[in-house]
């Protein structure tokens, strides 16, 4: 996995916490559209994660080694939110 690939990961790490607390701060709100909003967001950057992955996979690179960086870049991000 390249630099870039990896502050793209980093990056859409961070999207998907965000959507997650912007699903939880609609739902307090009560404001149930928006949540429905954050949700396909989220769903939308874990796709785009999953695809990623699966792409690199077909190059050539080892899923599971692909896979773990993701899942560590994704811990990262967890932290750096308080999740």
């Amino acid at each position: 996995m390249t630099n870039l690939q990896q502050l793209v990961h980093q990056q859409r790490a961070h999207l998907i916490e965000a959507e997650g607390l912007g699903i939880q701060i609609c739902m307090a709100l009560g404001d149930r559209k928006g949540a429905q909003r954050h949700r396909r967001e989220m769903e939308a950057q874990i796709a785009a994660r999953d695809a990623a992955i699966q792409q690199a996979e077909e190059e050539g690179e080892n899923y599971f080694a692909v896979a773990g960086r993701v899942a560590g870049i994704q811990a990262e991000a967890r932290r750096a939110v308080g999740a």
